[in-house]
């Protein structure tokens, strides 16, 4: 299995955070129940209060997944939604990841 990372970067203004994590909830749910390709999304808070950063942590099976990611209606609606509240201070960054070192539990 050719596993594929991702890291997200979002950078709420400070006053929306809980309404990001609103948003991160639904569509997480959204993914666990209709994605089984995604083999791992998870949301993290980062940053301080003044500059809050939310990163995701994003494992996919294979590039199949991640297109079937990329074309859900559950993040049009994130990315629809995104451009109607306008929660972010600056572009939701997505970085893909390859691994050069490390390892990850077996178990």
């Amino acid at each position: 299995m050719s596993t594929l990372h991702f890291l997200a970067i979002l950078s709420p203004k400070p006053d929306r955070v809980a309404r990001v994590e609103e948003i991160a909830k639904s569509v997480s749910s959204y993914v666990k129940e209709n994605e089984p390709g995604v083999l791992q999304y998870q949301w993290f808070r980062a940053g301080t209060d003044e500059e809050p950063k939310i990163i995701v942590w994003e494992l996919y099976a294979d590039q199949a997944a991640v297109d079937v990611h990329k074309s859900s209606s559950k993040l049009a609606w994130l990315i629809e939604t995104e451009k109607e509240e306008n929660n972010m201070r600056e572009a939701i960054q997505v970085l893909p990841l390859k691994q050069f070192a490390g390892w990850a539990s077996q178990s």
